[in-house]
Parts: C-alpha cells; structure tokens; sequence
C-alpha cells in the first residue's frame, strides 16, 4: 500500500488500473459522441484521441510482461497522440483549421527522442522531460485556443476545459523543471508513492473532466445550431410568404388589365400587356428560384462569402423583378449608380435592395418615382433608395432602429403590408455586419440607407 494521502491509504495498482478505466471510459463516450452528433470533425477527432490514450494506458499496465519498446515506447506515444487529438478537435470546434503537420511532426519527434533515451542513451529524467514537456505544450496550445478563437463569452464548459487543460499543462510543466533540473533528485521523487499518486489522480481527473466538458461543449453546440436552425425555417417561410406575394400581387395586376383589354376590344393592348406578364412571370421564377438558393444557405453550417458585387447589374436585375409592380402603378425607377463595386454578401444584398424596392414602390403615388443611388463613404458603400410618397411616421422609423415592433399599413394601391419585409432587411444586415437606416425625404417620402464594405484592394 501506499502512503496516506487525504487520510485515504491509496494502491499504485488500484490508481493505475483507475486510470487504465478513465480513459476507457472516456473513450467509449468520445465515441458515443461523434456518432450521436452528426459525426462532425471535432467529435471525430475527440474520439481518435479518446482510443489512442486508452490503448497507451493498457500497453503501460502489460509492462513487464511486453518488451518495453511496445508498452513504454508505443503507450506513451499513444498518449501524447491522444492529447495532440484533443487539441486538433479543439481547433476543429472553434472552426479554426486542424494544424495536422505540425501535430504529426511533433509526434514524430516525441517518439524518436523517447526511444533515443530509452533505447540508445538511457535517461529517465530526459524521457519524463520529454513526456512533459510534449503534453504542456499540447495543454497549453489547447487552453490558448478555446480563450482566444471565440468572438462571443465563453461558455461554462468552455471555461471548464480551459482551467483544466492550463491546470494539466501546469503540473506537467513543474514535473519536467524538477526532472530537468536535478537528475538525482528526480528518480528520488519518481520512486515516492505521493508523486505516483499525484500523477495518476492528475490523469484520472484530467480523463474524467474532459469526458464531462467536451460532451457538455457538444451538447450546447448542437442545441444552438438547432435554435438556429429553427430561426432560420422561420426565416424562410417568412420570406417566401412576404417576398413572393408582392411579384404575384403584379402578375395579377397585369392579367387583369389584359383581360379589361380584351373585354373593352382592344387586343393590341391586350398584347402588349400579355407580353410583359410572360416577361415578368420569367423574372419572378429567377426570383424564385434566388429564394429557393438563399434558402439552402441558411441550412449550411458554412458562413456565405463574401464577394466582389457589381452594383450595376445588382440595382438592374432588382428593377427587372419589381417590374410589374412598377407597372402597375406607373411608378419609374431611376438609378444613379456612381459605384462600380462594393464587397459582401451578394444574396443578401439582393435581398435587402429587393425589399426596399418593393416598399418604396408599395408606398409611392401612382405615376410617381423612385431614385436608386450609390455614394462612397469613408470605407462603406451607401446604396440609398429613397421614393417620394407618403412616408413614415417618427415612430416608425424609432421603432425600426430599436429594432421593436412597429406594426405595418397598407400601401397606396391597397396592398397589404406585414412589416416583415423591412425587418428582414434589418436582421440581414446586422448579420453581415452592415448598418441600415431609415429617414424622412425633404421632398416627402422614405430615404432607406443600407451600407456594402468598398472592395478590398487586390
């Protein structure tokens, strides 16, 4: 037995097979892990490291019985590649990319020097440096990166797994000083039952809170991918409802009209007016289909890109779709886009201008007009889009910057309003990083400014 500790008399075996136990069970629930959580990169890996420590422990505890370059050299590689896992699934989590070379070099290297002083130049203070040294380094790599790679407040387990990875790099960190400073005194210190205990309890917890955390990680992972998902079928449904009724509402707009045509005998009229229906019946089917893209990239755990924007065609293809609108109400467009270019996420860009557009339209007199504008300032582009109808109240526009409720009116040609459209607006260019204002038109109206980066220089 070995000495009291805690007033607990504690067994190397018991704590060694405990350990041996830890890490299996660890393993098992890494494993348990990566297949019940989409079978994601960090969870994979998490699950490699998982085995690779469990297998090292059961070669260590058939010392004596397996020649040493298979239970020492081969367990405490696979240790050391258990912790390197660890750090590439932390890397993998925080959506930085898996540093696989250096890992796999440094892994190299620890098993080249681990079987030089074990095989060639037998030290037992140089092999403990080199076990310690390889897992601080790896424990303090994977403390640094959950507190730094997160834009947002860490979670509990997130903070949890960084005081214990900075806690095992710390005790791995003292044990190689006392190893590399007093050869001697090092193999004095191996040899008491207190530091054989403290190294395995430092194993035990280390195994033990690192199964707990990381499940914990996962499961808070996946409830706000689901809540977000969640957000964004909302998201959805509530575009296709409000963004496909407005081009529907001019389609039947324009078919009405041809049927006046041809019931007052005016077939030429008729003609032309069934011309621009097929016209703009292909142009709302893009638009459906721009819905339909825009649609899978909210279920895509990739971010969108951001990319070079012709603002140009980006205000013409928005007129095109708003086109029987336009007509309908005898409303003309004018651009004056003096930008060629802007930066950022084209989707949602053409969404915005689309929105702002279809308000600007439903909120203007008959026979009136809608200027479409671009301006640089400072690093930004404004794209302003401002109609010379009825409005908006202050409230509306207060409202609309607090981002609260503000209901909605109809337009002036009866249509229907919801308030979801400008909303949406709103919500997408925060998301990008954007700005968005509304403020009133000195010639009476709406000016609604939203803003794309200036392109970067190549």
């Amino acid at each position: 037995m070995g000495e009291p500790m805690f007033g607990v008399e504690l067994d190397i075996r018991t704590l060694a097979f405990v350990a041996t136990l830890s890490a299996i069970i660890q393993a098992l629930t890494f494993s348990s892990l990566w297949m019940v959580s989409r079978r994601d990169n960090a969870t994979m890996l998490w699950a490699i490291g998982g085995i690779a420590n469990a297998l090292g422990f059961v070669l260590l505890g058939f010392r004596g019985y397996i020649p040493d370059l298979a239970s020492v050299v081969v367990g405490n590689t696979l240790i050391a590649a258990g912790h390197a896992f660890y750090l590439l699934g932390l890397q993998a989590y925080t959506t930085k990319k898996p540093s696989y070379r250096s890992v796999s070099i440094a892994i190299a290297a620890y098993a080249a020097l681990f079987v030089y002083y074990l095989e060639f130049v037998p030290d037992f203070s140089m092999r403990v440096v080199v076990i310690s040294v390889t897992i601080s380094a790896v424990s303090l790599a994977g403390c640094l990166v959950l507190a730094q790679s997160r834009c947002r407040k860490l979670t509990a387990p997130e903070i949890l797994m960084a005081i214990t990875f900075a806690a095992h790099c710390l005790f791995h960190l003292a044990r190689g000083i006392v190893a590399l400073i007093d050869d001697e005194a090092m193999t004095q210190l191996m040899s008491a039952s207190t530091i054989h205990m403290l190294a395995f309890l430092d194993v035990i917890i280390f195994l033990l809170l690192t199964a707990v955390g990381f499940t914990a990680m996962i499961i808070i992972s996946l409830n706000l991918s689901l809540m977000a998902e969640a957000r964004a079928k909302n998201r959805l449904f509530t575009v296709l409802a409000h963004d496909l009724r407005t081009p529907f509402h001019g389609l039947a707009g324009l078919s009405l009209m041809a049927q006046q045509d041809l019931v007052a005998g005016n077939p030429a009229q008729a003609l032309g007016n069934i011309r621009k229906l097929h016209s703009s019946t292909a142009e709302t089917l893009r638009f459906l289909d721009d819905l339909l893209v825009w649609g899978r990239t909210l279920f895509d755990q990739r971010k969108p890109e951001r990319s070079t924007i012709a603002l140009d065609e980006l205000v013409n293809n928005t007129i095109k779709v708003s086109r029987p609108l336009l007509e309908t109400k005898s409303v003309r467009v004018i651009s004056e886009v003096d930008e060629p270019t802007a930066y950022g996420i084209a989707p949602h860009a053409e969404m915005i201008l689309r929105n702002l557009l279809v308000n600007a339209i439903k909120f203007s007199n008959p026979h009136g007009s809608i200027t479409v504008s671009t301006q640089k300032a400072a690093d930004k582009i404004q794209i302003k889009v401002i109609d010379r109808g009825v409005g908006a109240s202050d409230d509306m526009i207060a409202a609309f910057t607090a981002s609260t409720s503000y209901g909605s009116k109809d337009g002036t040609g009866g249509e229907i309003g919801s308030g979801v459209g400008l909303s949406l607006c709103r919500d997408l260019c925060r998301e990008d990083g954007e700005d968005i204002w509304l403020e009133h038109n000195p010639e009476g109206g709406l000016i609604a400014t939203f803003t794309l980066s200036v392109p970067p220089a190549e």
